[in-house]
């Protein structure tokens, strides 16, 4: 049985969705709602802490890709929180960290957000 487990905070106008377990085509739909409905409800300076996630495949990549064009059309962004080893690779593999900025921690996340939030707001 696949399972992901999934839950949303805010912290300083930014909306973390923590992902725990495995991103694969099973559960790919699940991760796509949850992110379209938190950036609805909570805005769209997105962080995936993936610290939890132990395995992705190119199911959760699109995932992250459509994650990514959501905030963007919402003028927003999106960043990626401590993935494992594995998981980096994959982000790699396909250049996405190329357009997606992946940090170490949740709070590094969340500084970068706000000040990418703030140039956004300054015009």
């Amino acid at each position: 049985m696949h399972r992901l487990g999934l839950s949303t905070r805010v912290e300083n106008h930014s909306v973390i969705v923590s992902v725990e377990g495995d991103l694969d085509i099973a559960t790919a739909d699940d991760l796509h709602e949850h992110v379209l409905s938190a950036i609805d409800k909570h805005g769209p300076w997105l962080i995936l802490d993936l610290s939890a996630l132990e395995f992705m495949d190119s199911s959760g990549l699109n995932v992250v890709i459509n994650a990514y064009r959501a905030v963007k059309e919402r003028s927003g962004s999106l960043a990626l929180a401590a993935p494992n080893e594995r998981v980096t690779k994959v982000v790699r593999l396909v250049g996405l960290h190329r357009q997606v900025p992946v940090h170490d921690t949740v709070a590094a996340a969340v500084n970068a957000m706000e000040v990418l939030e703030s140039r956004q707001q300054a015009g």
